[in-house]
């Protein structure tokens, strides 16, 4: 799954956070941004490692206090630039609007094989429905029924007319300082660390909430049921995550 960074608070947004951030997504970078002259820049490519987005975003980070910042893992479409985030929604009339999306998969068809499902809610969804109105991004009662429409997944529009970053589902990710993230995928913290207290919970009591790939060290400690646990919460929570990471570095190791 992807990430996005609203950083309101430039000068705070960890370095280490971007690190783990590009380690468990991938697959382009991207940002957003308006220029201390209100010039809406956006910028995106597909990195070979993380010292190339540290490159890419010290280009960047001196010509504005705030930015929007996406990690992407490729979840449909091929992993090129044309699939990175930021897609421009809206460019008319001197204003443009840009939008980021982190989700599984977002409710249109997937016409195009070679394009992301984001590409393609951008020019069959929000593309037509800004053609003709613009301010429509602003208002609250679209903001919450485009919310309901993609579910658990975030977008984060940038207006260059108000000059605002609208996210919707704000309250589905979390805030780090002055800094929006739309998931914990940048997150040190092993949240999955515990695994002891997860075998106190049977199938129908199970809490599914978000939870990290686990270390070698920590599979060595997992019995067969909290192996079984683990899985279970994948599938359930519909985040394979884990689990892809999981199989990636056995591959690895199995390579050499």
């Amino acid at each position: 799954m992807c990430l996005i960074i609203v950083a309101n608070d430039l000068k705070s947004l960890n370095l280490e956070d971007m690190r783990i951030a590009y380690e468990r997504n991938s697959n382009g970078f991207g940002l957003m941004y308006l220029d201390k002259n209100n010039n809406f820049v956006s910028d995106k490519f597909v990195p070979n490692d993380f010292n190339e987005v540290k490159t890419f975003f010290n280009l960047h980070k001196n010509n504005t206090d705030q930015m929007a910042i996406h990690f992407r893992f490729t979840t449909a479409g091929a992993t090129n630039k044309k699939n990175c985030h930021p897609f421009i929604s809206y460019n008319k009339d001197n204003r443009i609007i840009g939008m980021m999306h982190n989700g599984a998969k977002l409710p249109i068809p997937l016409i195009h094989k070679n394009c992301s499902d984001t590409w393609h809610f951008n020019e069959h969804n929000l593309k037509p429905t800004l053609k003709n109105n613009p301010n429509v991004i602003l208002n609250s009662n679209y903001q919450i029924e485009l919310g309901e429409h993609i579910g658990s997944d975030k977008m984060v529009f940038l207006d260059s007319k108000s000059r605002k970053f609208i996210i919707i589902n704000e309250k589905v990710g979390n805030y780090k300082g002055a800094n929006w993230y739309s998931n914990e995928y940048w997150d040190t913290r092993k949240l999955y660390s515990n695994y002891k207290s997860l075998s106190l919970y049977d199938n129908n009591s199970f809490d599914y909430d978000y939870v990290e790939t686990p270390t070698d060290t920590e599979i060595k400690k997992m019995s067969d049921s909290e192996i079984e646990l683990f899985i279970d919460h994948c599938v359930y929570s519909e985040d394979t995550y884990p689990l892809i990471e999981t199989i990636k570095n056995y591959r690895k190791k199995l390579i050499g």
